[in-house]
This record gives structure tokens, sequence and C-alpha cells, in this order.
């Protein structure tokens, strides 16, 4: 049995108070007042000790979100309507809960992960959903080479990938610094991107299937499907 040591056990308790502490405090103020030294005092835990667990205020916040977003992801599975087959369409799918998943974290909180954290957290996203279900696109034929101009030498979604995480992350990044009253739901942005660039570089074989016509989000049966409502409670 790989039983854990006292001060493992320890640690692992410190960690969760301040995870815990910094949802309670989003919860609850803006994210302006998320301070290192806010944060330890919510939680009890000593300003010394803080950086005994975690590296900086941003190392706690991209572990804190994936966290989030894990669960996320457990609680939007691929809906009956969606066929696991349809790659293209799954991908889309992962794209859109992500996007969902960052509007209820708020512009502020994006704002400074994208332009503060050293890791990326859409990378995660990218690397595990969205690039293996390219490579099945690829392999059913529905991505054309030829359109992509990828090197012979690469694999066809090499290029096509990369784009596509290009792309997203500069919506994100165009959506957290903007304010303007009526914007289209930022899910709604990263899938039609998403599906005008994937769907450009689509074969004939795709483009003969039975979802070429109708964007993810338009669909009768989408209204409902991603259960993301609020990370955080309303604060008051």
């Amino acid at each position: 049995m790989n039983l854990k040591l006292p001060h493992e056990i320890k640690s692992e308790e410190t960690k969760k108070k301040l995870l815990d502490a910094t949802e309670q405090m989003l919860s609850q103020y803006d994210f302006k007042h998320l301070t290192v030294r806010n944060i330890c005092a919510e939680s009890g835990v000593a300003y010394g000790s803080f950086y005994h667990h975690f590296s900086s205020k941003e190392n706690l916040l991209y572990i804190f979100t994936n966290q989030l977003f894990k669960q996320a992801h457990v609680d939007n599975p691929l809906p009956d309507w969606i066929n696991p087959e349809d790659y293209i369409k799954t991908c889309l799918w992962y794209i859109v809960v992500y996007g969902r998943f960052c509007e209820t974290l708020g512009r502020d909180l994006v704002k400074y992960l994208y332009t503060n954290c050293p890791q990326d957290m859409f990378a995660e996203v990218y690397r595990q959903e969205i690039l293996p279900r390219l490579e099945q696109a690829d392999s059913a034929g529905y991505i054309d080479s030829e359109r992509n101009h990828a090197p012979l030498n690469d694999p066809h979604v090499s290029l096509l990938a990369k784009d596509l995480e290009i792309t997203c992350k500069g919506v994100l990044l165009w959506w957290s610094n903007s304010f303007e009253a009526n914007l289209e739901p930022l899910y709604a942005t990263l899938e039609h991107l998403s599906f005008n660039m994937l769907y450009s570089y689509s074969s004939g074989h795709y483009q003969d299937a039975d979802f070429p016509h109708r964007l993810l989000t338009e669909s009768p049966q989408f209204e409902g499907s991603i259960k993301i409502d609020n990370i955080f409670s309303k604060k008051k």
C-alpha cells in the first residue's frame, strides 16, 4: 500500500484550504481582492506558508481553474444527439464547453489567466480533446490535406490544429478585454470561427455527411445541453 506520510497529508489539507478560500472569495468579492495575503487570511494559513504549497498566485489560479474545468468536463459529456464518430463536431463540442466555462469564470479572471499565467489553460484542452479528434478526423478522410498545405513530413492536421489553437486563444483574449453591450456569447463566437476554419479544410467526404450545413449552437437540440450555470455563487 502507498500510504501517505503525515506531512504529505498536512500539505494536501493546507492546499485544499487555500483552494477553498479562493473559491469562497471569488463568490463574495471582485477579482481584484484576490491577493495572496487575502487568500491566506480567508483560509487561516500563514502568509509565509503559502509559497511552500504554490509557487505564486498564478500557479494557484492555474491549478484552481483546471480543477474546475475537469469537473465541468465531467458534467458536460458529449450529448446523445452528437455522433461520436463525427470528429469535427465533437471537436466543436469541447471548444463550446470551454467557452461557456470561461464565461462563468468572468472576464477579469480569464484576462488575468491569459496575460499572467506561464501555463496555458486552453493548451490542455487542445492537447487532450481537440488534437486527438482532429487526428481522428484526418484518419477518417474528413480533412483535405491539400487545403491544409501541410509539409509532406508532417501530419496533415498539424498546421490546422495549431491555427485553431491560436484562433481560439485570440478570441478568449479579445473577449476578456471587450465590454460591449450586445456581444455574441463567447461560446458561440468560438464555435462559429472554429467551425468555419474546420469546414474550410474539410474534404468532400465530410461535406457529404449529415452535419455540414448547420452550426452546432444553432441546432434546436443545443438548448439546455451545456450544464454550467454558475461556477461561483452569485455575489450579493
